[in-house]
Order: structure tokens, then C-alpha cells, then sequence
């Protein structure tokens, strides 16, 4: 039931939300989260990378968001040599309207 109330809705606001993964493999000072809608930081390279001042350790995840709402802003994200971090996230586009 809810999964067809959901489906009406957004049919009628004609908006799907699509997965995406951005990797950053170096430091970025304003990292963008326009358009982002709960992304999860995985690091997946040799070295600590450091989110707001939070050590995220080689094999670790960071939420950055838990709703559904896409965000705005820029964030800090600080990458040592030998760092790769792939952010996963949603987004939400609005289909052409027939």
C-alpha cells in the first residue's frame, strides 16, 4: 500500500530519485553537496581522511545526512596522499512532463 502511495506521488510531482557515487582521491576544500540527498562517505583507500574534523579510518563509513530532503552547502574534506573516498548518494530529477 504505502509503495503505491508513494509511486502516485511521484508520478503526480513527476520526480525520480536516481543513484549516484562521486570519488575523490585528493583534498577538497568545498566539496559540493548541492542536490545530494543522504550521502554516505566510504573510505576506501590506505590513509585516515578527515571529514568536519572527524577521522573516518581506512575501510569506514560517514553519514552525512539521514533524510530525504537534498541538501545544499559545501563541506571540507581533507585527503593525505593515498586516500580515496567514494561518496554514494541520491538525487532528484524532474521527468519531462508528456
Amino acid at each position: 500500500m504505502l509503495d503505491s502511495i508513494n509511486q502516485n506521488i511521484a508520478d503526480a510531482l513527476l520526480y525520480r530519485t536516481y543513484a549516484a557515487s562521486d570519488t575523490i582521491k585528493q583534498t577538497e576544500e568545498n566539496y559540493s553537496l548541492k542536490g545530494k540527498i543522504a550521502p554516505r562517505f566510504h573510505n576506501e583507500g590506505t590513509t585516515d581522511v578527515t571529514i568536519f574534523d572527524i577521522k573516518i579510518k581506512p575501510g569506514e563509513m560517514f553519514n552525512l545526512s539521514a533524510t530525504a530532503i537534498p541538501m545544499d552547502g559545501t563541506i571540507s574534506i581533507i585527503m593525505p596522499t593515498g586516500g580515496k573516498l567514494v561518496v554514494v548518494y541520491n538525487t532528484l530529477i524532474k521527468q519531462k512532463e508528456c
